[in-house]
């Protein structure tokens, strides 16, 4: 799990639980950006207590508001980027799937993505007060750790996600907003990029490919998604390697080249700075 920063609560090495589930409540300033698009190998809630964001998950862009719940899967590619001037203030909780242990199959539907094709869950006002009144008690049981805090937290977050299943339930016989959809060149390079990553990729061969300049390409991918077009192509590339970094034991070296890397050094810096660990540390954490 990552470290979380300003108001985050420290990693204590210590505790098998802490690996397993993190909580924060963190405020930002205007300026304050998702520097780069980056997935990871647990499962994320985010809630906004105040602000605007756009959230960019797979291949769908996302307007996240007050009082919106956002699940995100392990492994899925994302990005949040502001919208807003104002300050921003959220909850995060980060935990893995063996947290739950034989319940996880039920309580992790929210994630399916809720089965109506969004990850996003807009709550009415009531239920606004329902939610923060939760992760209040989350967050008190975090820090305080007193005795049995940690079948409260379960608790507490089952009961989280047992509300979000419920709420969908009941959205499902309303309309859906429409989300907003990539333009239709974003998500064909989108595509062409996951089915052909251990290729070689450039802005110039894939603007080519698909009928458009180089320079409209890129800002059209960047301004669609948040991020660079080479950015990513690295993210995919290194979700791949982390796949074969578990299921497999092939070389290192023999991974980065199936992937789509040319230059070792460049891999192993790439995989370091969207894994936050070396190819072989991965490995370990994973086996």
């Amino acid at each position: 799990m990552p470290e979380m920063s300003n108001d985050s609560f420290q990693r204590d090495t210590a505790s098998e639980f802490v690996e397993t589930f993190t909580i924060a409540r963190d405020k930002f300033s205007s300026n304050h950006h998702m520097k780069v698009a980056h997935f990871h190998d647990f499962y994320e809630i985010y809630y906004s207590m105040t602000g605007e964001k756009n959230y960019f998950i797979k291949d769908k862009m996302y307007r996240i508001s007050k009082g919106d719940l956002l699940f995100i899967n392990p492994y899925e590619l994302h990005k949040a980027t502001s919208t807003s001037r104002l300050e921003r203030e959220r909850v995060l909780v980060y935990f893995q799937k063996k947290w739950f242990g034989t319940k996880s199959d039920l309580l992790l539907d929210p994630f399916s993505p809720f089965c109506s094709g969004s990850p996003v869950l807009s709550l009415h006002v009531h239920e606004q007060r329902f939610v923060e009144e939760l992760f209040h008690k989350m967050i008190d049981e975090y820090r305080s750790r007193r005795r049995n805090y940690l079948l409260c937290i379960e608790a507490l977050l089952s009961e989280l996600l047992i509300f979000a299943i419920r709420c969908n339930e009941r959205r499902l016989q309303q309309p859906v907003e429409e989300q907003h959809s990539l333009h239709p060149k974003v998500i064909e390079v989108m595509q062409y990029i996951t089915r052909h990553y251990e290729e070689r990729l450039t802005l110039g061969l894939l603007s080519e490919k698909f009928s458009t300049s180089p320079y409209y390409l890129s800002r059209l991918f960047k301004t669609m998604t948040g991020f660079s077009f080479v950015d990513y192509i690295a993210a995919v590339r290194i979700m791949e390697a982390q796949k074969l970094l578990r299921d497999t034991n092939q070389k290192v070296t023999r991974i980065a080249e199936d992937v789509g890397f040319d230059n070792l050094a460049h891999f192993y810096k790439t995989f370091k700075k969207l894994s936050s660990a070396s190819p072989l540390q991965y490995r370990k954490m994973h086996r």
